[in-house]
């Protein structure tokens, strides 16, 4: 990520800091804080024709001019510049001058997206996401002319089944004269037909990053947090569900579609959900610039974007949180040193290229040991003690492209397996949202070839129970075979790649 310091950010067309932002517009000490509403509610249909209206304008260059941060492209650039561009030849092409005042603002705040390119700090993913869609909210209200308007979240994850995964109708309405603005025709196919984005598989829509209790991840213990399980999981599923390469499942294309924002104030909604049920947060500092409803430049730290009591804004339902109590960070710590994770068995061939068919591959067992005297990888999940668990751990993830679809996995896959084999060896799924190439947020020319990996970024799976019930049914073999096979027909010029596969048990 291209480092801003804080005065770069200060001579972003006098951009001012938070604090005196929220002064300014009576937010310091909130009171009444609004209340986001689901998109299928009656309050959350009535706030989506705010939005639509806001959108066509925003659209409209002949009523907000792209060199406006209020402009659609602008708000879309903060996320990622187009992948058909860089950030310097669009900052030339909507700035020719060279000195228009909003230039330097366009500088500061696009390709800020955080955590999509290496280098950038994965705790910073949740908090980063906040800022914008809370300042985009303003945006839409000022435009609209509506200052009581609140951003809308699309519940896909809802256990209503007529709707779970189902895009919110006002989004599919091509010729609508209210809710037209909505509409993108670059959409999977089914998504504006009113299809589950899951197909079968409801598991891609699942909760379970809300059972994390700790925030950050753990590479050594193969537990994600909360931020990562949520960023390479459910976040990641649905933008590749929803689009492809040229829409929501890649990263320089996704903030163009107006869904983003209601799964973006979803994602923000569950975050809040997992620290209402008392889950901290740690101690995170950065500053970056957003714009206001004005087009004003605000620096904003994300150290107060923090809790969301102190943003005058709430939702009307958060998600329950079943399971254990959050640990307090010296037990977490003292839970490391008694319990140490091992790797019981790994894919010994190292990177493992995917192609357009299943791929399979072979976790091989680690050398004996005083902790692994077992001679099969059924055995060593059987010593492992209660409350111990057992990781299927993926690392170092990377593909040329956006693949545009998910991987699913399975263990010990027999050939022409019944319906309920799928079910018992079902592991997870694998998106390459955040890890596929998508250009030099530097500004320059685009980069070819194959993206840099995440060194501490990885996609862990929970599989302590299913892989217990496979070892007493005598289902697992000594070394099991993992079997990747993509959902659909993915991008010929991907070429994802798994950097390391292992089994890890504590």
């Amino acid at each position: 990520m291209a480092r801003v310091t804080r005065r770069t950010f200060l001579s972003a067309a006098g951009a001012i800091p938070f604090a005196v932002w929220l002064e300014r517009n009576g937010l310091a000490q909130p009171a009444n804080p609004r209340v986001r509403y689901d998109a299928r509610s009656p309050q959350g249909i009535q706030m989506l024709g705010i939005y639509a209206s806001a959108v066509g304008k925003m659209m409209d260059a002949n009523q907000i001019p792209e060199g406006d941060p209020r402009s659609w492209t602008f708000q879309w650039y903060t996320h990622f510049v187009s992948g058909s561009t860089t950030k310097n030849a669009e900052i030339q092409r909507v700035y020719p001058n060279g000195n228009e005042p909003n230039r330097a603002v366009a500088q500061a705040m696009w390709n800020t997206c955080q955590a999509h390119i290496p280098g950038e700090t994965e705790d910073f993913f949740v908090p980063w996401h906040r800022c914008f869609v809370f300042y985009f909210e303003q945006i839409i209200a000022a435009v609209s002319g509506r200052p009581e308007f609140t951003l809308p979240y699309w519940n896909y994850s809802t256990s209503d089944p007529s709707t779970r995964g189902v895009i919110p109708p006002q989004f599919t309405l091509q010729n609508d004269p209210t809710f037209g603005p909505l509409f993108d025709g670059l959409r999977n196919p089914g998504v504006n037909q009113g299809q589950p984005i899951q197909g079968n598989d409801d598991s891609l829509l699942s909760l379970d990053s809300l059972d994390q209790t700790t925030y950050s991840p753990d590479p050594q213990q193969g537990t994600p947090g909360f931020n990562m399980g949520l960023d390479n999981g459910l976040h990641g599923n649905v933008h590749v569900l929803v689009g492809g390469g040229q829409n929501m499942g890649s990263v320089p294309f996704a903030a163009r579609d107006p869904i983003f924002w209601m799964h973006h104030c979803n994602i923000d909604r569950l975050w809040a959900s997992w620290n209402v049920a008392g889950n901290p947060n740690p101690p995170l500092s950065q500053q970056f610039t957003f714009a206001d409803g004005q087009g004003q430049a605000v620096v904003a730290n994300i150290a107060d974007f923090l809790d969301l009591s102190k943003l005058n804004y709430t939702y009307d339902r958060f998600e329950p949180i079943p399971g254990a109590a959050p640990l307090a960070p010296a037990a977490v710590a003292a839970a490391r040193v008694a319990a140490p994770a091992r790797v019981a068995a790994r894919v010994a061939q190292g990177a493992v290229a995917l192609g357009a068919t299943a791929t399979q591959v072979k976790l091989n067992l680690t050398a004996p040991s005083p902790a692994f005297a077992a001679a099969s990888v059924g055995g060593r999940v059987a010593s492992v003690r209660p409350g111990g668990r057992v990781y299927l751990i993926a690392r170092q993830l990377k593909a040329k492209a956006q693949p545009g679809v998910v991987y699913q996995l399975y263990l010990d896959l027999p050939p022409n397996p019944t319906p309920q084999q799928k079910i018992d060896r079902y592991v997870g799924a694998i998106n390459f949202f955040g890890s596929a190439n998508h250009g030099d947020a530097h500004g320059g020319a685009p980069v070819h070839g194959e993206a840099a990996p995440f060194p501490d970024k990885f996609v862990s799976y929970d599989i302590t129970g299913k892989a217990r019930a496979l070892a007493a049914s005598g289902a697992l073999a000594s070394e099991p075979v993992l079997t990747i096979i993509p959902r659909g027909q993915p991008d010929a010029a991907a070429e994802p790649v798994i950097g390391q596969i292992e089994l890890l048990v504590h």
